[in-house]
């Protein structure tokens, strides 16, 4: 039977929105790559009545209960305090917490200030988990059906623990990895409505769902897999695969490095680029520093001006991104065998994304010809208004 597996996320800021959650989105996805999915999640401010009331009643509910939040020195950090109303027993003093954060403090020459010692009251009998970073320690509690395991809402403290304290305290309780298992896939050019149309009327197998998780300028496409049935696993896969065809990008993560730096081993690779502000020859200088990149205001605003600019190129693998024109922005790929170039309407605003779906398509166009594919096709997100080749 799969654990039931639930997140509680605290504080007043989360609840209304001032800051935005993502540590459980991050929670979520880090227990399914582990097998385990979540069940629930739930939002609760800084009201004890409230957290008591729901530890109670989740305590009955489920398996496993991951809190997040609330574990600071301040008044309204009162994770600690409702766990131990629901358990029906008190407060005390974690005598060797405390020794911890005095020996935290004292290696920066700093007094620790008394309100930090409520970070070393726990729930009587509570089980310790370290937090090698910050000064608020997490702790385990087990009440009637459910282990609870409470986290601090920093981001990187809560990473830290997860990875080093956490999973291998779950892996013992849950075993070694849950009944899921997940396989990952990263799409570009396919928008996540299109995708669905593609996707979702397909006869998917029993014992798979299919997922997804926009990421820009990707579209992670998940199986989430509750079957050891071989025949079914590969069925699945050829079916996302043959929906999404070329537009398939990478497989279990997005590295540019890992994919294309093997491909453009011992080439010597030339860039302009105007439009994208440098985000090209940022991006491709972390894969491969061997090459010679260019960010020049004023290159041509059309494929085919485009494409006779870089014939005066002399060298035989060049990637051009030009600037903006009446028509959209023309990006260019000239090899040995000539130019090709297609001019791509923006219709994103914001500038970050303008410059990195830019650079994506244009990294898409040197991966289709280094992989012997078709260098110029359509793409739902990027609508195509005029193509151009200039053979060599």
């Amino acid at each position: 039977m799969k654990p039931v597996i639930e997140l509680v996320s605290t504080g007043d800021e989360v609840l209304t929105g001032l800051i935005t959650d993502t540590n459980a989105g991050w929670l979520s996805q880090l227990l399914l790559e582990q097998g385990w999915q979540v069940r629930r999640r739930f939002t609760v401010g800084d009201d004890k009545a409230d957290l008591v009331e729901l530890f109670v009643q989740r305590s009955h509910q489920a398996d496993l209960v991951i809190v997040n939040g609330g574990l600071g020195p301040t008044s309204d950090d009162i994770s600690a305090e409702a766990m131990a109303e629901a358990a029906g027993v008190p407060l005390e003093l974690n005598q060797h917490w405390l020794e911890v954060m005095q020996q935290k403090y004292a290696s920066r020459n700093r007094a620790m200030p008394q309100s930090n010692s409520k970070q070393a009251m726990l729930p009587q009998g509570a089980e310790l988990v370290d937090n090698p970073v910050g000064t608020a320690c997490g702790f385990a509690v087990k009440l009637n059906r459910a282990t609870f395991f409470f986290t601090p809402g920093v981001p990187s403290e809560l990473k830290k623990m997860m990875t080093d304290e956490i999973l291998p305290r779950l892996r013992r309780q849950l075993g070694q990895n849950g009944h899921s298992q997940v396989r990952r896939f990263f799409s570009f050019g396919l928008s996540e409505s299109g995708l669905s149309d593609r996707l979702d009327h397909l006869p998917w197998p029993a014992g798979i769902t299919l997922g997804y998780r926009a990421n820009s300028p990707t579209i992670e496409l998940k199986l989430i897999i509750e079957t050891e049935d071989a025949a079914a696993i590969a069925t699945a896969e050829a079916l996302l695969l043959a929906e999404v065809g070329t537009h398939l990008v990478a497989r279990d993560e997005m590295n540019f490095t890992a994919s294309l730096g093997p491909l453009l081993l011992n080439r010597d690779l030339m860039i302009f680029e105007d439009a994208s502000g440098g985000r090209l020859t940022d991006t491709i200088s972390t894969i491969t520093p061997e090459f010679e990149g260019h960010y020049l205001a004023g290159l041509p605003d059309s494929a085919e001006d485009l494409a006779l600019w870089l014939a005066r190129s002399a060298r035989p693998l060049t990637l051009a991104i030009g600037a903006e024109g009446p028509q959209g922005i023309p990006i260019a790929l000239k090899t040995e065998q000539g130019c090709q170039v297609q001019t791509l309407q923006m219709h994103f605003r914001e500038p970050l994304n303008r410059r990195r779906l830019l650079a994506f398509a244009a990294f898409d166009m040197l991966r289709r010809h280094l992989l012997g594919e078709a260098v110029m096709i359509d793409y739902d997100i990027l609508p195509c208004s005029e193509r151009f080749t200039l053979p060599a």
